[in-house]
């Protein structure tokens, strides 16, 4: 329950073009290192306290992230850890409850992204049609408040509607690196919990960003009460209003560091399993399956 609940916050924490261009390796030998720090925390219906908290590293190319949810108590734990190395291919989950892991190439994201496109567009929800198809682009616009100095791209779809407020990025090279990463992370959320909203809206909303050398300060997802959420989860009477809040720093800080290094050390020791195994453990213990680690199963019904 909680990795669908993690998708779901994925639409709002990042901002996962698309994975080709995502995963296309970039040079950065010539420019000088860079680091930034972005946290995020999710809101729902007006509530004031998180329902969701995720902080992400930069580190030149390279990226860590935190992701927490909820435990049985309601306190907010580390559920999810990512590494993100676009420069040799390669980005890394970890469950940190189970110490497993499963490792995706570019090459293993590009089949599943085609398996996820072709399941989106062949869906009977109408809405889920749309998610995939060129007619998002025709649903955003951008607004700007001189008074405010605020500025937002707005995506209006049928049963969703995306309110994006944005900052300029400390540099153009700082929001691409961004944009990378969070298509990413939406993508394989959304693979590893089929069956909701699919990413390719947020991610429309991220290449206008892009584009704006920018990186959200504030988002704001509204969705029908009918509309599914993830992974086949029923939505509610009334619409769902998902807010979240960013912060971005462009330095880390020593515990941020220490953050790294463990999770550094953890993906050294985790086990390797299947994006199957890793998605579904328990139907997959049950079923007694040995897969073989560099199988990502089946993920697309």
């Amino acid at each position: 329950m909680w990795r669908r609940f993690s998708h779901l916050l994925s639409l709002l924490l990042v901002s996962t073009a698309t994975v080709a261009c995502a995963l296309n390796p970039v040079s950065v030998a010539a420019e000088a290192s860079w680091e930034m720090r972005v946290e995020s925390c999710v809101f729902r219906d007006g509530q004031e306290q998180p329902i969701g908290r995720s902080l992400a590293l930069f580190t030149n190319d390279i990226v860590w992230d935190f992701l927490e949810l909820p435990d049985a108590d309601g306190q907010l734990q580390l559920a999810e850890i990512v590494l993100h190395d676009p420069l040799r291919e390669r980005t890394v989950l970890v469950d940190p409850r189970r110490n497993v892991k499963v490792e995706l190439d570019k090459l293993k994201l590009d089949r599943l992204r085609v398996s996820l496109a072709s399941w989106a567009r062949g869906a009977d929800d109408p809405v889920i049609r749309w998610a995939a198809s060129s007619s998002v682009e025709e649903g955003i616009h951008h607004e700007h408040d001189d008074k405010k100095d605020d500025s937002a791209v707005v995506l209006t779809g049928p049963k969703v509607r995306y309110v994006v407020r944005y900052e300029k990025a400390a540099s153009p090279k700082a929001a691409e690196s961004y944009q990378r990463f969070a298509d990413v992370s939406l993508l394989i959320k959304a693979l590893v919990n089929p069956g909701g909203l699919p990413p390719y809206p947020r991610m429309a909303i991220n290449r206008r960003l892009a584009q704006e050398a920018a990186i959200p300060s504030n988002v704001t997802l509204t969705l029908a009460g009918d509309l599914p959420l993830v992974g086949g989860l029923p939505g509610g009477v009334g619409e769902k209003v998902l807010r979240s809040e960013h912060r971005t720093h462009s330095r880390l800080l020593a515990e941020d560091r220490r953050k790294i290094a463990d999770a550094s050390a953890r993906v050294g020791e985790s086990s390797i399993v299947s994006l199957e195994g890793y998605a579904h453990p328990s139907a997959e213990a049950a079923a007694g399956v040995a897969r073989d680690p560099a199988d990502g199963g089946s993920v697309i019904r």
